[in-house]
């Protein structure tokens, strides 16, 4: 999670942008174009080689996210996307996150490359037949290249349709596994949005900060990226620590029941962003904020997530021991999926610790 406010609020690597879909051949096909927003069409494939020959028992309305991507083995693209999206299913984990590969080749054709790329593939792998579920979401969304993925969330409604390296893709996958994005409000906030960028770049502080608090106003969990942008804003560009600090209490005591994980976001991001200067984090709010809202955590994963943003702030304040403390019960409390983060976390802050 160290680095998870950096990915929020910078554009991915330009190398994935520069990446070019693999054209298909594809005729439109008569029918309603399935769009962002739609229910998500029913799942069902005829084979599947990971994680087993039984497959998954795939319910979209079931809690989790779920990403279905469409790709081929002799598509180069799609082999960016593996390591990738194997990353962000370890990183979430099954419990939170489901990934399925679909190929419309044949099986014969894609069994044996997936056996040359296990090590690789770190998430479900389907085949089936350009009638079923590429007819479904594929054509019926009238696509033409690959890969492209659909991210479905937790009820069943699609959020997002695209490239999986595109750098729009891990932005909203985050946002959706946290609650934290509503298709219809992002349509309707883009245009100030865009406003937004451009009243920044111009240094026009007045117009920014307005914009900034009526997108804030339309939600303030969906745009919580925007209040910590205008947080930063405050203490970077506009020197007004003070109002920028405030803003953050008011925010916390408001927040600590119905958003203790935008809590921690904020803590984070008080310790970890490279643009705010060491003598204007404000630690002892960073701890004290994470201390309260770790008490609301129910779930194993969030309780490790916020112990790990705990030991960032105990090892930025120079407190090694507490540091090292921390981040151990951290990666106890840490999935199996997710362990490895944690570890070399834990084991840095022991490495420092020693001198």
């Amino acid at each position: 999670m160290t680095n998870s406010v950096q990915r929020l609020s910078r554009v991915r690597s330009a190398v994935l942008c520069a990446a070019v879909a693999c054209a298909v051949s594809t005729p439109a096909v008569a029918m309603d174009v399935l769009k962002v927003g739609d229910m998500a069409p029913e799942f069902s494939v005829e084979s599947w080689l990971l994680p087993s020959e039984k497959g998954l028992d795939v319910n979209l309305t079931d809690g989790k996210v779920h990403v279905v991507e469409f790709w081929a083995t002799w598509c180069g693209p799609c082999k960016f996307s593996i390591p990738h999206l194997t990353r962000l299913q370890q990183e979430w984990g099954e419990d939170r996150l489901q990934i399925i590969g679909v190929s419309n080749e044949k099986l014969e054709d894609v069994e044996p490359w997936v056996e040359r790329n296990l090590s690789q593939i770190g998430y479900a792998i389907a085949v089936s037949a350009a009638r079923g579920v590429q007819k479904k979401w594929y054509k019926a969304a009238r696509l033409s290249s690959i890969p492209v993925a659909f991210i479905v969330g937790p009820a069943g409604r699609i959020q997002y349709i695209g490239n999986p390296n595109g750098e729009d893709f891990e932005h909203t996958l985050t946002k959706v596994l946290r609650g934290r994005f509503d298709a219809a409000k992002e349509r309707e906030a883009a245009p100030m949005l865009k406003d937004l960028r451009a009243q920044k770049d111009a240094k026009n502080w007045r117009q920014y900060e307005r914009i900034a608090n009526e997108i804030i106003a339309l939600d303030p969990r969906v745009f919580i990226d925007v209040q910590m942008d205008l947080f930063q804003t405050r203490i970077v560009d506009m020197n007004r620590k003070d109002e920028a600090y405030a803003a953050v209490n008011t925010f916390v005591e408001n927040a600590i029941e119905s958003d203790p994980e935008g809590i921690v976001l904020f803590a984070e991001h008080i310790v970890s962003a490279p643009e705010i200067p060491d003598e204007d984090r404000d630690l002892e709010l960073a701890l004290k904020s994470t201390k309260q809202a770790i008490e609301q955590f129910d779930d194993p994963r969030r309780q490790a997530a916020a112990l790990k943003v705990m030991a960032a702030v105990h090892f930025k304040r120079g407190e090694s021991d507490e540091a090292v403390s921390v981040a151990r019960d951290a990666y106890r409390l840490a999935p199996a999926d997710a362990k490895d983060d944690y570890r070399e976390q834990w084991i840095e802050y022991k490495r420092q610790a020693k001198g």
